[in-house]
């Protein structure tokens, strides 16, 4: 009897046996979890922005002409040296306009003259006439005669002030505070009077950018503007700027001119934006990106645009699913936010997102997920500065 039930338990003990050891194959050939990083679907108020290329110009800025003719005699200023309005900036050789200026005193003085003697005439002949010591006509005569002595001496002062007015024209001075180019003329150059262009100068604090937006992209940026109360209205004039090497401007800006209609030839239309510029950061020519502010939404979600996974034209996310098995969902995605993309169908808040390691998130694939949060996100998409060797 012994011997029949140790043979009956033996089997028993050997398909357990074996069952334990299909169970480690199994555990051993199951493939290990993939690492990958994750956020959670972001859901806030958003403000849907807009990034344009704008252009930098000055707030004021002008070619510089002569309004005399004549041989330049001196350059009195360093280029690109910030100037302040009224400093001396060229001199034409003014012994040209010295001479019209003595001559136009000296006919003035000598119309002067004539004028006092006809009045001295006027003035003896008046009581003569009354006594009918000498004609009406003579009288007469005396007056007209002073009358347009009078008016000759007037005629001439103009004249001496016109001289004048060439003698200081003659030095070329800075119409207001700014940055001067290089000078376009050297001495010795001959300067023709409205014609010829000594140099441009800018005033580049506040500077102006300009840039252009689509009849659509108007259209909603109006509304957008049109639904805001008057006291928030300006909020929706508030801009930022984007420097080319992508550092953001310190300072804010405000759009304060919009043109009078779209341009035919490209359907755009051209706005301004004025930023202060007290550290001359913003170099008239310079290009940057102006972002805008249109609509707001309400509670929106949000993704990192490195999640979104694009293929024949639809958009997909991984997500982490049911123990943590890679999920592969449909997105509809809406406006982008800097980094961030919004999702108007398809996600939930709270649901775990894949952003880093998407092309091994296969969907069925044993995933090991790495919380990250945004600010993470954005600090590692900085671009890194190496530091310059000895």
């Amino acid at each position: 009897m012994r011997t029949f039930a140790a043979l009956s338990v033996a089997p028993s003990l050997l398909a357990i046996v074996l069952l334990t050891a299909c169970s480690k194959e199994q555990e051993a050939a199951a493939p290990p979890a993939i690492p990958v990083k994750v956020i959670e679907v972001v859901q806030r108020d958003t403000a849907i922005t807009k990034d344009l290329v704008g252009e930098v110009r000055g707030s004021q800025e002008v070619e510089l002409r002569a309004r005399v003719s004549g041989i330049l005699t001196g350059k009195k200023f360093r280029d690109g040296a910030f100037v302040k309005k009224g400093d001396l900036l060229f001199t034409i050789d003014p012994r040209e306009y010295l001479a019209q200026t003595s001559a136009a005193k000296a006919q003035l003085a000598a119309a002067e003259a004539d004028a006092t003697r006809a009045q001295l005439d006027v003035d003896r002949y008046k009581p003569l006439v009354a006594e009918n010591a000498i004609s009406r006509q003579v009288y007469d005569n005396a007056v007209a005669v002073a009358h347009r002595t009078r008016e000759q001496v007037a005629a001439l002062k103009a004249g001496v002030d016109a001289a004048q007015l060439g003698l200081e024209y003659a030095n070329v001075r800075a119409p207001f505070d700014g940055q001067i180019g290089v000078a376009d003329i050297f001495e010795g150059g001959l300067v023709t009077a409205g014609q010829t262009v000594l140099a441009t100068i800018s005033n580049t604090d506040p500077a102006w950018v300009y840039f252009s937006v689509s009849e659509n992209e108007l259209l909603r940026y109006q509304a957008h503007v049109a639904d805001r109360a008057p006291e928030k209205a300006a909020d929706a004039r508030k801009v930022t700027l984007t420097l080319g090497d992508g550092r953001e401007y310190p300072l804010p800006g405000m759009i304060n001119f919009g043109d009078r209609a779209l341009d035919p030839l490209t359907g755009t239309y051209q706005l301004r934006a004025q930023f202060d510029n007290p550290k001359n950061q913003l170099t008239p020519g310079m290009f940057a990106r102006i972002r805008v502010t249109g609509e707001s939404i309400g509670m929106a979600l949000l993704v990192p645009e490195r999640a979104v996974i694009q293929q024949l034209g639809r958009y997909f996310v991984a997500v982490v699913g049911p123990g943590n098995v890679a999920v592969l969902k449909p997105i509809e995605p809406g406006p982008r936010v800097g980094a961030m993309w919004v999702v108007t169908s398809g996600l939930a808040a709270g649901e775990k997102v894949v952003v880093e390691g998407t092309q091994k998130a296969r969907p069925g694939a044993l995933l090991q997920p790495i919380m990250v949060t945004e600010a993470e996100l954005t600090e590692s998409a900085k671009p890194v500065t190496a530091a310059a060797g000895n």
